[in-house]
């Protein structure tokens, strides 16, 4: 699977690669971004296609890798939680079964009275 894994981002970067050689041209050529909000305007100078593409590419994942880090946060949390509320029932199973111990404990049979002189007579039952 480690080769299948391996021949596969191969793959996929050959293509990019194939792709950005190909349109050589385009990625090469220069071009400008603005931003007007109205109230706020901003030009870049000139740059290659090339850099825009690689400054949005790592912006995407930068945002990506937050997003993911707050879902991270709260799964840690989460499991926090668990582990305590875990803890809790084996402490509470604990108890119950030293209860339940203690409870079915063998109690010492009394001594037969003085006055009990008739024999103990035990019926088994018939096994077909």
């Amino acid at each position: 699977m480690k080769k299948v894994k391996i021949a596969f981002w191969i793959i996929v970067f050959g293509f990019v690669g194939l792709v950005i050689f190909q349109n050589k041209d385009f990625f090469m050529s220069e071009s400008r971004l603005m931003i007007n909000l109205g109230f706020f305007y901003y030009e870049t100078p000139f740059m290659a296609n090339a850099i825009f593409f690689v400054a949005f590419f790592l912006l995407g994942i930068l945002i990506s890798y937050f997003l993911n880090l707050l879902k991270h946060f709260k799964d840690a949390k989460t499991i926090k939680t668990f582990k305590a509320k875990e803890a809790s029932l084996i402490d509470t199973v604990a108890s119950l079964e030293k209860q339940l111990s203690s409870q079915m404990a063998p109690t010492e049979a009394s001594p037969p009275a003085a006055g009990d002189d008739e024999p103990v007579v035990e019926v088994a039952a018939e096994v077909k």
